[in-house]
């Protein structure tokens, strides 16, 4: 048996049982007992760990900063946790999160209690995960790039179809352009992030609305400062983008002067307001205008209010968001 600081015999023998490696080192930093458990995983006797011997067991590239870590940790008398490899009895180096407390007796005399637990299993599942999110952004940016080229060709033949169309068709043409541009807009701005599995909201309407603005619609466009941002997937930013775009198509047809966008937040609820000053919703244009809202705003995730109110038109999406 070995011979435990703990100066408890049941103790050390509830030690020596748990399934987790357990060690303590005297106040100098020394180590002055392991379990069997540490025992049994580096195939070493008691006098061959302690001291310093465990040390040899540690990954050279790891050994500098495992022992800066107890030692800082010993100085300032706080707990500390490391990562390293150590060596198990049969050659193989296991990633180890050694964790350690400060510990003092009644007789005056202190020291350190530790455990390990191997996380190597655990390791190898997150480079996995990382991997596979990686190849994921790939294939998304991938998709993205190929859809943003095919509407910029349907842009091309829209243009192309309006030269010859009557002026009824050229309103129409103008219309399914403006929505052909907010999902190239939109595309171009999600293929340029830095990730499209997380995208700010805000940016994304920072990046297309002064183009937007630049489509003739006779409306100013004004996003507020967004204190509370939404942070929404790839796709469902995408369909932000739609929707917002849609209220906006609306209010121009309805005759607003302007557009103020802002962003809130109540307990577990974010929303997005589209405020339109002076006009009306136009009533030919309401029955596909907001069920193409509604439509968007369910593929980004919100909910729609759509009402009119004394300063104009106003359209909430308010998403579920903790």
């Amino acid at each position: 048996m070995s011979i435990s600081p703990l100066q408890n015999k049941d103790v050390e023998v509830f030690a020596d049982n748990l399934p987790i490696m357990m060690w303590s080192a005297a106040e100098t930093g020394t180590r002055d007992w392991f379990n069997r458990t540490w025992l049994n995983f580096r195939g070493r006797t008691l006098a061959d760990e302690t001291g310093f011997g465990w040390t040899e067991g540690v990954h050279p590239l790891d050994l500098p900063h495992t022992l800066e870590a107890s030692r800082s940790a010993l100085r300032e008398n706080r707990p500390f946790e490391v990562e390293y490899r150590l060596r198990r009895h049969d050659g193989v180096y296991r990633w180890i999160l050694a964790k350690g407390n400060p510990y003092s007796h009644e007789d005056g005399s202190s020291g350190f209690l530790g455990c390990c637990f191997d996380i190597t299993d655990h390791r190898a599942n997150e480079e996995k995960l990382g991997d596979a999110l990686v190849e994921r952004e790939a294939l998304l940016r991938e998709v993205h790039h190929r859809v943003k080229n095919n509407l910029q060709t349907l842009m091309a033949l829209m243009r192309f179809m309006r030269r010859s169309a009557t002026e009824g068709g050229r309103e129409v043409l103008d219309i399914l352009n403006l929505r052909l541009v907010t999902m190239a807009l939109v595309q171009k701005h999600l293929h340029s992030a830095d990730t499209i599995t997380e995208v700010s909201a805000s940016g994304m309407l920072e990046a297309i609305l002064p183009e937007l603005t630049e489509m003739g619609l006779g409306l100013d466009l004004q996003l507020e400062d967004a204190a509370e941002d939404l942070v929404l997937p790839g796709q469902a930013t995408a369909y932000l983008g739609l929707a917002i775009s849609e209220a906006i198509l609306l209010f121009s047809q309805g005759g607003s002067r302007s557009c103020r966008i802002s962003f809130g937040r109540a307990d577990n609820l974010r929303s997005i307001d589209l405020r339109g000053v002076g006009g009306r919703l136009d009533e030919s244009q309401v029955l596909l205008g907001q069920r193409l809202v509604r439509q968007y705003a369910r593929g980004a995730g919100a909910t729609v209010d759509i009402r009119e109110e004394a300063e104009g038109p106003r359209i909430s999406l308010t998403f579920a968001q903790p």
